[in-house]
């Protein structure tokens, strides 16, 4: 049975609709554009838009569709506001997010820390150059390593830079011995592994495995109890740079911590200030600005933003008060239309 709208909130059931399953939970009229751009298509493989201002819940929809589960490619991956999706690259701000709490706390003097210094182990002969890596660095993609996983030439074949380290046996060994090619901070190369290395920073600050971090830190002041972690296949360790699967609401709820400058119930997460550095950005790339592992999106009145492969998004927008999540399945595509989708809902709130 196929659902097919008719209104702005009323859902009428109909045998015979030549669209996919549509579910519109929550509406207002003034959302009719972006209701009608999904049930025309032009979102394409859109599965969830789920939109809160003022800390309240204002737009809710979801689209049946195809796409990722875990590691399983099907053409109809469960959508829903408590359902489990793929967050790919969204993983790699709940990663980074570890690195400012572990400031905050002390654990790390500031973001300007040489990486090496936490790795005294490292005796090898480019010591003394990779000590000007430092965790800046690392959080802004420009570690100096050339793994550039945007780079047409690199995607494909062997030379793969996610497969490599997603083979790795060792990690922490793969991070700390990749090759310098650049001088540190001077260029943008988009890498898992620098993800990876903020993980390792996090395990040897805490002394416990990332994810455990994480759940203490992150996951159990939000409330987030349902999640699952995709594993790297040679190391079998929790895939940081895109292992993670929470649900859209979940999602929304550490889109709602950041644009409430780090505080849940009363709570501080994370200092306040850190917000106001997501909004810079120190790299550019696919139109969009990078900084600390956010993107910035000025498109959407200044918005910042996790994003992740198949068109993943946790959208904060400060002037509007406002957090927009959206999942789909749009792999491959030249073209971003769940963006542009979220683009239409911004404008309109």
């Amino acid at each position: 049975m196929k659902l097919c709208k008719a209104g702005a909130i009323v859902l009428l059931l109909i045998t015979g609709c030549d669209q996919p399953d549509i579910e519109i939970v929550q509406s207002q009229a003034k959302f009719a554009p972006v209701e009608q751009r999904v049930e025309s298509g032009k979102a394409n493989n859109i599965h969830s838009l789920i939109a809160w201002q003022s800390d309240k819940k204002v737009f809710e929809l979801h689209r049946q569709g195809g796409g990722s589960v875990g590691d399983q490619k099907t053409s109809n991956v469960p959508v829903g506001a408590n359902k489990l999706h793929n967050l790919h690259s969204v993983t790699k701000s709940f990663v980074a997010t570890l690195i400012f709490i572990a400031i905050d706390e002390g654990k790390l003097a500031n973001l300007d820390v040489p990486v090496f210094s936490l790795f005294p182990e490292y005796k090898q002969h480019d010591r003394v150059d990779k000590m000007a890596i430092t965790v800046r660095d690392v959080m802004n993609m420009s570690t100096g390593y050339a793994l550039d996983e945007l780079a047409t030439s690199v995607r494909r074949g062997s030379g793969n830079a996610f497969y490599r380290h997603y083979m790795a046996n060792d990690l922490q060994t793969m991070f700390l011995s990749s090759d310098l090619a650049f001088e540190p901070g001077s260029r943008f190369a988009y890498s898992g592994l620098s993800t990876v290395g903020l993980s390792k920073i996090i395990e040897r600050l805490y002394d416990q495995p990332f994810a455990k971090v994480m759940r203490k830190k992150l996951f159990e002041p939000l409330g987030i109890e349902n999640y699952r972690w995709l594993t790297q296949h040679g190391s079998n360790e929790p895939g940081a740079d895109w292992g993670l699967m929470l649900s859209p609401m979940d999602m929304g709820k550490f889109g709602l911590m950041w644009l409430n400058r780090g505080q849940v119930n009363q709570q501080q997460i994370v200092a306040p200030h850190w917000f106001d550095e997501l909004k810079l950005s120190r790299f550019f790339s696919y139109s969009m600005g990078y900084h600390l592992h956010f993107w910035q999106i000025s498109q959407i009145g200044g918005a910042v933003a996790a994003v992740g492969i198949g068109e993943q998004y946790i959208v904060m927008l400060p002037n509007e008060q406002a957090v927009i999540v959206a999942t789909g399945g749009n792999y491959d595509m030249p073209s971003a239309p769940s963006l542009e989708t979220v683009r239409l809902l911004a404008s309109l709130l």
